[in-house]
């Protein structure tokens, strides 16, 4: 298995497993009252998923910025431009999870010392980690995609031809929060790909 597959293939883990674990639910609440974060930062359990989904989210950022150092070591024509792309799409990943996790933290760190933690304003963090996701990373995910598929050496045409319009709905996903889902789905074709070619070429 090659680094790229490597790191690719970890990073869709880290990405979707945050989503399942609970971070889905709470990005999913973008534009809601404060009263549905209140109510939902109230419970231990849900606090206890918000936090680790956070934790899995920066580590899958941090593993993204890997990703993006092997796909550009092996680009002749587009290197720099997808290093860009994907360290910035990685350290939006990171500013997403440092805001969804912040509440959560907050309250549950308080319970144990005995202070109140966050109190008012309890949906305004968990909705900046939306925009920060999807502007700060998916924004520039969306950049990388697209840049990759331009560097015409990375991936087979079909492949190449699908990541134009993938990369541009990933790159508008904050305006409709679906398409963000195309990204992980893009990323583990691309290490199928790369795991294939690599095995043809042995």
């Amino acid at each position: 298995m090659t680094r790229t597959a490597r790191a690719g293939g970890l990073f869709v883990v880290l990405f979707v497993g945050a989503f399942v674990l609970s971070l889905g639910e709470l990005l999913g609440s973008f534009a809601d009252g404060d009263h549905v974060f209140v109510e939902r930062f109230a419970d231990e359990t849900t606090r206890i998923l918000d936090i680790a989904a956070s934790y899995l989210l920066a580590l899958a950022g941090l593993v993204f910025a890997w990703f993006a150092r092997e796909v550009a070591s092996r680009s002749v024509s587009h290197g720099a431009a997808l290093k860009l792309s994907g360290y910035s799409a990685a350290g939006g990943m990171l500013l997403a999870a440092v805001a969804a996790a912040t509440t959560p933290l907050s309250i549950w760190f308080g319970a144990l010392v005995d202070d109140p933690g966050i109190e008012i304003g309890q949906g305004v963090l968990p909705q900046l980690a939306y925009v920060a996701l999807t502007m700060g990373a998916l924004l520039p995910a969306g950049v990388f995609i697209i840049t990759a598929a331009r560097s015409g050496d990375l991936m087979p045409r079909w492949l190449g031809y699908v990541s134009y319009p993938v990369g541009a709905l990933v790159a508008i996903a904050a305006l409709a929060f679906m398409p963000l889902f195309l990204f992980p789905i893009w990323m583990l074709a691309f290490v199928v790909v790369d795991l294939r070619t690599h095995r043809g070429a042995e």
